[in-house]
């Protein structure tokens, strides 16, 4: 699902997704008709005794092909991320409060008053998946290839540009990067520009990537992304499984590395294989797939299978509107607005938030599974997020009101009102294709929409294939003027990578200077203070609802259906959790359970 949902965790995402963990009530509540009053188990343990080796088959729920970009510098979406998370893999670990700890690949030491964080390798024994020995050049070759300039992905942001000397390496002002300071073969020590609280979070602004120097300094940085070693049978990594096959788009499969630094994984083999949201309920139930999230609009439909047991979670995600303002420059690598963009008043943007009704959406469309919220920032991230924050009810007379008094009226009679300045007004809108519920979901949104006046019209009268559709928003399609995509938040709440003035991810392209005077102060040492911490994000929420460039719409939980012939599954995020971790996963049957 390319861009279905940006992944800023990258394969991370593998650990939850492939999880091992000890029992727990493990009932499916089966009788329960009412989605809403249910409550999932996190974990469970299934009855059998393992068997050695054999195959785990892992569905992707996807209505469109997988771009197939199978290492993590290049990835940039998040089945993309998930694939290349079972050969890929990154250098921290993280427990069950998002925090990065040192049990992992390599271990963190920070001295906040001199900017600088030591990355020390845990040990001088760890080989690639080719064999050949890692040391800690293949980290400063990463940092060196996503800061070259003729890099092709979206790693390269803020957080590289915080490095000492990293942006006139970038430039060509410098052969190095000064701020990498190597220690000794197994240890660099980072030079930061400033020092922020998000440093100690999984997925924040110390890269885990790595990759092999051996590998990817043979080959120019232009033609990595279309090199064999990201896309074909040939990728070198840390993970615990190597690619064997692959069938473009539609499937992977891995054999187990015997080189994973914690120990060949107990399966022999994962196939991955992509899956539509349409047949997903009937492959669970026929015992095709192991593991699989499942559809929200379908619970009803396998609520009741007696060959699972469903898992539940707190989806670290959000479904959101947003309007296109500007472009990207990359010229100076920045985004820059358009002060005339048809969508630039924020009084049309939070009318159009008001006139929709997520919560009904969410209960009607998704069983109680989705929900509305009233903030960018999500209770997932419970340190931060505001309570309190004002959001966008649904309130059709207020939509209509503010439209009113700030002059889009209807002029000719017709329902539909006009600009201010009394010419047509269509707003010219896109969407992915998923699944039913989403389509319908998106026609209600038209409804809505029409109820305030408002004529908004689905470009080419249809949803668009995921690929499509984030091309277009990537490359500012002038016919686009709003859109509906989702993300996939990661581990750390800092927004900056997704609305900065130099984040690729803000595909708005909203740019103020308040906005980066609080996105300032959330990446402060003063914010390593928790309360001021909490302060600068509840400033960014108001900001952000007032402004109105984007606004959250739905919000939920997450189901994983697993089938009883695997041994132990978790829900936990926590990657230092030995029985969570990819290697420990163990089956009880040669074949799911049907």
């Amino acid at each position: 699902m390319k861009k279905q949902s940006k992944a800023i965790l990258s394969s991370l995402a593998v650990v939850a997704v492939l999880g091992a963990c000890s029992p727990k009530n493990s009932t499916n509540g089966a009788n329960d008709s009412n989605a809403q009053d249910r409550t999932f188990a996190k974990e469970v343990t299934h009855e059998g005794t393992p068997i050695k080796g054999g195959t785990l088959k892992y569905a992707i729920v996807s209505a469109s092909p997988f771009n197939g970009l199978f290492i993590d510098e290049l990835a940039s979406d998040s089945t993309d991320s998930a694939l290349a998370g079972y050969v890929d893999g990154t250098m921290f670990e993280y427990d069950e409060n998002r925090k990065l700890v040192n049990s992992g690949l390599a271990s963190l030491e920070f001295d906040v008053p001199r900017k600088t964080v030591k990355v020390t390798l845990n040990s001088k024994d760890y080989k690639w998946s080719d064999g050949q020995p890692v040391t800690i050049d293949d980290y400063i070759f990463t940092y060196e290839g996503i800061g070259d300039k003729d890099y092709t992905g979206i790693r390269y942001d803020a957080n590289y540009k915080n490095i000492e000397g990293m942006e006139e390496f970038h430039n060509g002002q410098a052969s190095s990067i000064s701020g990498l300071e190597k220690i000794d073969d197994y240890s660099v020590k980072i030079h930061y520009k400033e020092m922020t609280p998000s440093m100690k979070l999984a997925g924040g602004p110390i890269s885990p990537y790595i990759m092999p120097k051996h590998i990817f300094s043979t080959i120019p940085v232009k033609d990595w992304e279309q090199s064999d070693y990201v896309r074909g049978t040939k990728v070198v990594g840390l993970g615990a499984f190597t690619i064997e096959s692959i069938v473009p788009g539609e499937s992977v499969t891995y054999k187990a590395n015997e080189y994973y630094y914690k120990g060949r994984p107990k399966l022999d083999k994962v196939v991955a294989e992509l899956v539509s949201p349409d047949s997903i309920v009937s492959e669970m139930k026929a015992g095709k797939y192991d593991i699989a999230s499942m559809p929200r609009a379908q619970f009803d439909t396998y609520k009741d299978l007696t060959n699972v047991t469903l898992l539940g979670s707190e989806d670290s995600a959000y479904e959101y509107i947003a309007f296109q303002l500007g472009k990207w420059d990359e010229s100076i690598g920045k985004n820059v607005m358009n002060p005339n963009s048809k969508m630039s008043d924020p009084v049309l943007r939070q009318a159009i938030a008001y006139a929709l009704d997520i919560d009904q959406a969410g209960k009607s469309l998704y069983n109680g599974l989705q929900r509305g919220t009233n903030s960018l920032i999500i209770p997932f991230f419970k340190d931060v997020y505001n309570k309190d924050q004002e959001g966008f009810s649904y309130n059709p007379e207020k939509a209509k009101k503010m439209l009113d008094d700030a002059g889009y009226k209807d002029v000719d009679g017709d329902g539909l009102r006009e600009n201010k300045d009394g010419s047509k007004l269509t707003i010219n809108f896109i969407a992915r294709t998923r699944d039913d519920a989403n389509e319908s979901l998106i026609q209600q949104y038209l409804l809505w929409w029409k109820e305030i006046g408002l004529n908004v019209q689905l470009v080419n009268g249809r949803t668009m294939e995921v690929n499509s559709f984030y091309d277009k928003i990537e490359a500012n399609d002038p016919e686009i003027d709003m859109y509906t995509a989702g993300w996939n938040t990661g581990f750390d709440p800092d927004p900056t990578g997704l609305y900065g003035e130099d984040a690729k991810f803000n595909f708005t392209r909203f740019v103020s200077k308040e906005q980066t005077d609080i996105f300032n102060k959330i990446n402060s040492e003063a914010a390593f203070d928790d309360a001021k911490n909490i302060e600068f994000y509840k400033e960014w929420q108001k900001y952000v609802h007032d402004q109105a460039y984007v606004f959250p719409t739905l919000i939920g939980d997450q189901i994983t259906a697993v089938n009883k012939r695997v041994k132990y599954y978790s829900t936990d995020i926590a990657s230092n959790n030995k029985k969570n971790a990819i290697n420990e996963m163990e089956l009880v049957a040669d074949t799911p359970v049907k």
